[in-house]
């Protein structure tokens, strides 16, 4: 899977006699773990799609200001060097850690260009190439993947010219441009400057892994900033049958938070002392609103035409599977929004809630929060079963009984003839939804590929200034 996740069920180890055991029950764990991890990840759709286009528009900003050479406003190489090293070290959590394990000030010190000897300058700027080479890119982890998908997927709607009027295949069309959201998640998360593995960082300070105990991590978890963070962490501390996915000294945040954690790397850097360095970082209202928006429109498009199919696939109207997608979206519509806003409080400071008092009153409001979390609680429980169940009840052929045959608003009757003249012309929106699923998807693919190509391009030429 190339969308990163920070825990994973670690299988167990036996004598070579056990070999046989060994490989069926390893198979069964690993195959559970994958298909756990695909069901979390559809679920969570939109805080993951938010938080990496969030965390695309900070490696731009930074990027592009670091290779730009400015008049007005000049940053010394050392606050430069800080910043590049924020880029590709900010998927490394700094909050709730062990006392002794400080990432950003170790790297920090490791790369310092002040630092006395022969050729450092040269020396940390092949230090910052190598962290740079050392990410996993697109075209390997995600772009060869997705186009097989796509031509398969295209493969499957030109099969569907002999087959109009088969509902099965209009209803196995629709899911399957449903589930289309996952390679969007998995394009988004390829297209980041920084992969999930901690391993360059790591080897650039090789020291040794602190290990915490479930006890020592639910004190930590207390130590976070934010709310939500703290209940993360105190939940995966019960967690600890679930192994890290990566045996390093640091550790990486989940894929929905890395966003707001790589702002707080940025905001621990020196060069965020200068004002007029936050103003350019900073997002505006309306850059906010078009991040909200860009986010559920690559969850809203495939719901749209899979809704759209089962909608219009006779009898015309909103049944099981048309209602499953329905919730599906609107469910996602509240997590990106819930998401935005936990990023917007992660990344502003006193200083912005204290001139936008209103804001600040909404977000220590006690009624607000506990509205806030009983809606966020319904909107889990509907995903998680529109997720798992509405799929489920798909592949076992569930949604074939009559109640779901029929649909809600007008129709009470079953029809039983399987190829009517309304079926066959209502199969000419099939193929239609499914060439935008998939073109849609090709460039959002290009996209993704196009916005690693060009960071990796700026931040190669900002270091190769360095030497």
């Amino acid at each position: 899977m190339t969308i990163p996740r920070r825990l994973g069920a670690r299988t167990p180890h036996f004598r070579l006699r056990w070999f046989p055991f060994s490989l069926i029950l390893d198979a069964l764990i690993l195959v559970l773990d994958t298909a756990f991890w695909v069901f979390a990840i559809m679920t969570a759709t939109g805080p993951l799609i938010l938080s990496g286009l969030f965390e695309i528009i900070i490696d731009y900003r930074v990027t592009h200001y670091a290779s730009t050479r400015h008049t007005q406003h000049q940053l010394s190489e050392v606050e430069i060097v800080e910043l590049l090293t924020a880029v590709l070290a900010g998927n490394i959590n700094i909050e709730g850690v062990h006392a002794s394990v400080k990432p950003q000030m170790e790297l920090n010190r490791e790369l310092d260009i002040r630092t006395p000897g022969t050729r450092t300058r040269e020396k940390v700027g092949v230090r910052l190439s190598d962290m740079l080479d050392g990410q996993v890119t697109f075209s390997t982890t995600v772009g060869a993947p997705v186009l097989l998908y796509i031509g398969s997927f295209i493969y499957s709607i030109v099969s569907l010219v002999g087959l109009k009027g088969d509902k099965d295949t209009a209803r196995a069309l629709a899911f399957g441009i449903w589930w289309m959201i996952i390679p969007h998640v998995s394009i988004i998360s390829g297209s980041l400057l920084a992969s999930n593995n901690p391993s360059s960082a790591s080897i650039i300070f090789p020291e040794k892994r602190v290990p915490l105990n479930p006890g020592e991590r639910l004190q930590l978890a207390d130590t976070r900033s934010h709310m939500e963070d703290t209940v993360q962490a105190r939940i995966e501390a019960h967690l600890s049958f679930l192994s890290l996915s990566y045996n390093n000294r640091y550790e990486p945040v989940w894929m929905w938070t890395r966003g707001k954690n790589k702002a707080l790397w940025l905001h621990k850097t020196s060069a965020w002392n200068y004002l007029w360095f936050r103003k350019r970082m900073n997002l505006s209202g309306p850059s906010w609103l078009l991040l909200v928006v860009t986010s559920y429109f690559l969850v809203f498009l495939p719901c749209a035409l899979a809704f759209w199919i089962e909608y219009s696939t006779p009898p015309v109207g909103i049944g099981c599977r048309a209602l499953t997608i329905l919730v599906y979206a609107a469910c996602q519509f509240q997590f990106v929004v819930l998401s935005a806003w936990s990023h917007f409080k992660a990344v502003h400071e006193d200083e912005y809630w204290h001139k936008h008092k209103w804001l600040a009153r909404l977000r220590g409001n006690l009624l607000g929060v506990l509205v806030g979390c009983l809606i966020l609680l319904l909107s889990w429980c509907a995903a998680v079963f529109t997720t798992f169940a509405g799929t489920l009840m798909q592949l076992t052929g569930i949604y074939q009984n009559c109640w779901c045959a029929a649909a809600f608003p007008s129709h009470s009757t079953v029809s039983l003839a399987s190829d009517t003249e309304e079926d066959r012309r209502s199969s000419q929106y099939w193929s239609t939804a499914g060439y935008v699923a998939t073109g849609f998807l090709f460039v959002v693919t290009y996209c993704g590929w196009w916005c690693q190509r060009y960071l990796r391009d700026v931040f190669l030429k900002r270091v190769e200034r360095l030497t």
